[in-house]
């Protein structure tokens, strides 16, 4: 079973998203995009496996600033009617912020019956039914809320300028509750039915996990070694147990402790006093297993390395889950930042255990947070959700097959830096991204500028980077070579009318000949290959056809002292002077 899709709308900074999931989601995005929000947002659904619990009752800052916003606006606007309660109590109601998660949950044949009370209508061509469970943060009487805003409103004006000092009162969330049901339905769902979906939850400010009193991976470790035991090893453990103190009890002579007999002169102590024993203690066996910790190499976690500590913790919290399984319809793993603290060697492991855990294991959904492009599958990228400013994107359905290909040609591609960086430059090939790399380390000012190199063709790139950067401050510029295709550089050229995207074409055929015909390039470079290489060069166009075929050696030894600045006077070319101008621009 897994969730096939998810809407989440006024959750703290998620106004409003829907989007269709995989069996592994793997949540990519700048810092406070929104990543750590729609992980929350994802488990409120369903019962908590206690790792990670945090409630379920929302508070004021939970709900979105937008809706919010409105919600004060309307009480601005509408305050007198408000104080004389002539109001429309139905507006009032539909301006009221609320916040809801809805997921569609997708069965197998065989787990039917565990989503039996869930449905609530029929896909599009009525060959399945549709099951799912809806959460809401709502008030139940909107009318308790009108009646607080009254008082507040008759108790002292309210206007623009004192309003930030009293708008927690103005939406009192001690009104507001949270309710799970059934899609459209609205009916609500038994703790009998919700017991089957849990979830468990691994935030990123986890490095103290094996020092604090909770001991969160001794606590995974103890359920690993309860699915272990069975019937007869627990009855190995007593036996043991027993042996243990028959041995304790020897060794620190208690039964001579235990004489008050011979200290009393009555006559019938010593019958009573003969049947008092010391008898064996043995806890449940919970509180037996609670007393292993997690160790590696024969010393205590809490002693090794944060990487090291962060690796067992994932694996041993995510091979507990599979105690579950006979218990289970549904569980869900979200995780933040899988990566932190890992080496490379221990990050292709956590990547390589992540997909054969998930590959055996289908009545587990995970969804993880990452900054690292090793957690993404550069040939499917089906499991990839983007997130920024509260949006998301998910690739399997924002890209078609031609898109998804045309990313998986450069699998060497760093997406987090093309998607999210301030100021970006895509180039056709690795000779440019050089060159414009070298001169960007000569020009400290332009530190800021992030250079790839990609193939041939960015229409569908910014495509994808139009759609996630929409609101963002971001901007891209897309450096091309004529190669004599006017038809292409008409098309690339279109998206010149965004904002935030800047296309740029040679004049000439390819990048070489464009930097030598630039101000005084050819005289510079002349007396530098010259000097450097005994070229003979004898016009402009025979030193581009000599460096355009010339060792790749050579490109980057120039490239090497141009960001030594031994070529001080040397010129952009305009295209890309254009691009650099723009991205530099505030």
């Amino acid at each position: 079973m897994k969730i096939s899709r998810i809407v989440i709308k006024n959750y703290r900074n998620i106004k409003d998203v829907d989007i269709c999931l995989n069996n592994i989601v793997a949540i990519i995005g700048e810092n406070n995009s929104g990543k750590s929000n729609f992980l929350k947002a994802v488990t409120l659904p369903f019962l908590s496996d206690d790792v990670g619990y945090t409630g379920k009752t929302l508070c004021w800052a939970d709900i979105n600033n937008e809706e919010k916003s409105k919600y004060y606006e309307y009480i601005l606007k509408n305050s007198e009617s408000i104080k004389d309660e002539s109001v429309d109590i139905k507006s009032f109601t539909e301006i009221l912020p609320k916040v809801s998660v809805e997921v569609t949950l997708e069965p197998t044949d065989m787990e039917l019956y565990f989503v039996k009370d869930l449905s609530y209508t029929v896909n599009e061509d009525k060959s399945k039914v549709v099951y799912g469970l809806l959460y809401e943060f709502f008030s139940k009487n909107p009318s308790e809320i009108l009646k607080q805003i009254k008082d507040v409103l008759l108790s002292e004006e309210v206007n623009k300028d004192n309003f930030e000092s009293i708008k927690m009162n103005l939406l009192p969330t001690n009104f507001y509750s949270h309710s799970i049901v059934v899609p459209q339905k609205k009916v609500s769902v038994s703790y009998d039915t919700l017991r089957y979906f849990k979830y468990t939850s691994l935030i990123a400010e986890r490095d103290d996990f094996s020092n604090t009193n909770e001991k969160l991976g001794s606590k995974s470790l103890v359920k690993l070694l309860q699915m272990k035991l069975d019937t007869k090893a627990k009855l190995i453990v007593e036996k043991e147990y027993t042996k243990f103190f028959d041995t304790l009890k020897n060794l620190s002579g208690m039964e001579d402790v235990i004489n008050w007999q011979e200290n009393t002169e009555l006559k019938n102590a010593k019958n009573f006093f003969d049947e008092i024993s010391i008898l064996p203690n043995m806890p449940p066996m919970n509180s037996l297993l609670n007393s292993v910790r997690l160790g590696y190499s024969g010393e205590q976690l809490s002693s090794q390395g944060l990487g090291y500590r962060n690796l067992i913790l994932l694996l041993v919290l995510m091979n507990s889950l599979l105690d579950k399984k006979n218990d289970l319809a549904y569980s869900l793993l979200t995780m933040e930042e899988p990566e932190a603290h890992l080496c490379v060697n221990n990050t292709r492991l956590m990547v390589s255990f992540i997909k054969s855990f998930m590959s055996t294991n289908n009545f587990i959904q995970l969804f993880y947070s990452t900054h690292s492009t090793q957690f993404i599958n550069k040939l499917d990228f089906n499991n990839v959700v983007v997130v920024n400013n509260g949006d998301a994107y998910a690739l399997a359905s924002e890209l078609n097959l031609e898109g998804k290909d045309y990313l998986s040609k450069n699998p060497n591609l760093d997406l987090l830096k093309l998607f999210f960086s301030k100021n970006c430059i895509l180039v056709e090939g690795l000779t440019e991204e050089l060159f414009i790399r070298a001169y960007l380390d000569s020009k400290p000012e332009l530190n800021d500028i992030e250079v790839i190199a990609f193939h041939k063709g960015f229409q569908n790139i910014m495509d994808i980077w139009l759609k996630i950067n929409h609101e963002s401050k971001n901007k891209l510029g897309i450096v091309r070579d004529f190669d004599s295709q006017p038809v292409a550089q008409k098309e690339h050229e279109k998206y010149n009318q965004y904002s935030n995207i800047c296309v740029r074409t040679t004049v000439q055929y390819t990048l070489e000949p464009e930097i030598v015909g630039t101000g005084d390039n050819y005289q510079l470079l002349k007396k530098y290959f010259e000097d450097k290489y005994s070229w003979k060069i004898s016009s402009q166009s025979d030193l581009s056809d000599k460096w355009r075929n010339a060792k790749s050696t050579v490109m980057l030894q120039l490239c090497k002292d141009m960001a030594n600045k031994e070529l001080e006077k040397f010129e952009m070319p305009g295209h890309i002077k254009d691009i650099l101008d723009f991205l530099t621009i505030k």
